[in-house]
């Protein structure tokens, strides 16, 4: 059934033998569901055979044609970078790490019960879940087995506190990149966090640059140098100094201050660090998050041509899509696995849903059958032994939940003032600036009520600073901006700065708005519910927080709407909530996001920072998919 697929792998896998690829084959197989047809769950093995396997995927492909490898890599800035680094794979067989049967509680609260995850050499693997389901906790849980908190700032967690099983492959070797990239405090350079990551043979190396010319040290000169060729010290040091000039980090900024670079820079940074030190799994957790555009693409590339595994905690549903071939989900204090990419797994999880509704619904049936049939005979003697029988099935019956539909999105609708004029802003030859030019704008520019402009850059371009320039925050350094009297500004970053953290949700939102029903239901979209509203602003994340100010935004019924980053930090189902509100408002939107789901969702017109200058799309899907 399976041989052309099979026979298509062995082509450029000859290291694989036919009865293993064709078991591979049948588990795929086995997980699609039973009512598709055979000829269509054919065609998705086969898909998903040669995605797995790399056969004539793009990065494959190119790989093999030369010229255009050459071209591809320049594009996405990897075109120094020595291949072996990128390309070599685990030399670690299988299995990475085995999670088996883990539970755990956190303040008495089940997070985990009996879950089970396999990570295996060649995973691309992206975890996601609700905000607060466990999912940075189960990598911090990995981080703390393996050992790698000498990297990465990380929480310690007791491991004793847990049941089940944590196995990790002997030799294993980890990189995490946390969502903060770098220690809030360091004071390294650029030069000096290169210099960490082999501290023996820098020393060695310095020591040799001191004696070389001393014709008494050839004893200590010859040890030094057998000692590098062993660790192949040489290849490492001049790697650990030259890798970051493949990444496009000038020399320049070697004695910056790390906390300097952009997210992007930053990014690329711990990149080459975990490159050079040739890494098993890769660990990423939000790594979009502080990305630019440049940053995002270059991320993406390279997890699709870098042969090793890799788990990212992601709510970026294109960075997700383009990079992962496995879904991880937590819920239900559960690990649920799904094939494929997030598209895949939409689907995937509603069957799923169907089958768990089906089975709960006929389960429920079953028992009013039965407990219909016992209360009508429970006094007839000649029926005693069939009623207790049935009384003691019902017993043992091991009862299904009900199943919740989480891709059912609880949505937020936002009225918007139709009685506006067409035109509510005039944007005259503005020149944005801090502290020095930052943007130029065209001559003349008319916002009108209908516009959702979405707003990118590279970090760093002034997009920020447009938007407080606009809103008359900052003062611009020439033009102006006019706003009609009439129109209600709502902004998102100002609301989050203003939140007093003293007080509770609920009495945070009840200064400005008496209808607490409305504060609870907008709350509830984003799955802030019960009890949670009476919790102190201090206690909450950084999640949480932003759904605050998101609610307290969206309750002053803005007729513009003005968000600066708004999906960073936000699971994917409160993306969602949020995505079909602004498509729903009829009123003005101006986002800075680098969100490209939802960007090309929303946007009308784009507005792009580049080289200083101001430019303008009216075809956002378009002028996105060549940018992106």
């Amino acid at each position: 059934m399976f041989r052309d697929i099979i026979e298509d792998i062995l082509k450029t896998h000859d290291d694989f033998i036919y009865e293993e690829l064709e078991e591979i084959c049948q588990h795929f197989y086995d997980t699609i569901p039973a009512k598709i047809k055979q000829e269509t769950k054919l065609k998705r093995v086969a898909k998903y055979m040669k995605w797995e396997f790399e056969i004539e995927d793009e990065a494959s492909s190119l790989l093999n044609e030369g010229e255009n490898w050459e071209r591809y890599l320049k594009e996405y800035s990897l075109e120094t970078i020595p291949k072996y680094l990128f390309e070599g794979k685990s030399k670690i067989a299988s299995s990475l790490i085995n999670i088996i049967n883990l539970s755990k509680s956190i303040v008495a609260e089940p997070l985990f019960v009996n879950s089970n995850l396999k990570i295996n050499t060649n995973d691309k693997i992206a975890l996601i879940g609700k905000n607060g389901a466990g999912k940075t906790t189960l990598l911090k849980m990995i981080i703390t087995k393996a050992g790698l908190l000498v990297w990465e700032q990380a929480e310690i967690l007791d491991l004793e506190n847990i049941d089940g099983q944590i196995e990790m492959a002997p030799g294993i070797k980890i990189w995490y990149l946390s969502q903060d990239l770098f220690w809030s405090d360091t004071s390294n350079t650029l030069r000096e966090e290169m210099a960490t990551l082999f501290p023996e043979i820098t020393e060695k190396i310095l020591r040799l640059e001191e004696i070389k010319n001393d014709p008494e040290a050839w004893e200590e000169i010859e040890k030094l140098n057998k000692q590098l060729i062993e660790v192949d010290g040489f290849k490492k040091h001049i790697l650990q100094q030259e890798i970051l000039r493949y990444f496009g980090i000038s020399d320049d900024q070697l004695d910056y201050n790390v906390l300097m670079l952009s997210g992007g820079e930053q990014t690329k940074v711990q990149i080459a660090k975990f490159l050079i030190t040739e890494v098993d799994l890769l660990i990423l957790d939000e790594p979009t998050n502080h990305l630019d555009i440049d940053g995002i693409v270059f991320l993406e590339h390279f997890c699709q041509v870098w042969k090793k595994a890799i788990v990212s905690i992601s709510h970026d549903v294109q960075f997700i899509n383009n990079t992962c071939k496995r879904i991880a989900e937590i819920s239900g204090k559960q690990i649920h696995n799904y094939q494929w990419n997030y598209d895949y797994y939409i689907t995937e999880k509603q069957e799923r849903y169907d089958k768990q509704m089906r089975d709960y619904n006929n389960q429920q049936k079953e028992i009013e059958t039965q407990e219909a049939y016992i209360n009508r005979f429970r006094a007839n003697s000649a029926k005693a032994s069939s009623v207790q029988s049935r009384i003691k099935a019902l017993n043992k019956l091991e009862l299904f939940e009900k199943p919740e539909n989480e891709t059912l999105w609880k949505y937020i609708t936002l009225q918007s003032n139709m009685r506006l004029p067409e035109v509510i802003m005039k944007l005259k030859n503005i020149e944005v600036w801090y502290d020095y030019p930052l943007v130029t704008l065209p001559e003349y520019i008319e916002v009108h009520k209908s516009d959702k402009i979405g707003i990118i850059g590279k970090n760093g371009a002034g997009k920020t600073t447009l938007l407080k320039t606009i809103l008359w925050v900052i003062n611009a350094l020439d033009g102006s901006s006019e706003i009609n009297e009439r129109v209600k500004i709502g902004g998102y970053a100002q609301v989050l700065e203003g939140l007093d953290t003293s007080m509770s949700i609920i009495a945070e939102l009840g200064k400005d708005y008496e209808n607490e029903r409305e504060i609870r239901t907008m709350l509830g979209g984003l799955l802030i519910t019960g009890d949670k509203v009476d919790q102190t602003i201090a206690t909450l994340s950084g999640w949480e927080r932003a759904k605050v100010a998101l609610t307290k935004m969206l309750l002053s019924r803005p007729d513009i709407i003005v968000m600066d980053e708004p999906t960073n930090h936000l699971d994917i189902h409160s993306k969602q909530v949020i995505k079909k509100m602004l498509q729903w408002f009829g009123g003005t939107t101006l986002i800075v996001s680098h969100d490209r789901d939802l960007l090309e969702s929303i946007s009308n017109k784009l507005w792009l920072i580049k080289d200083m200058q101001l430019v303008t799309y009216d075809e956002p899907e378009k002028w996105l998919r060549e940018i992106f």
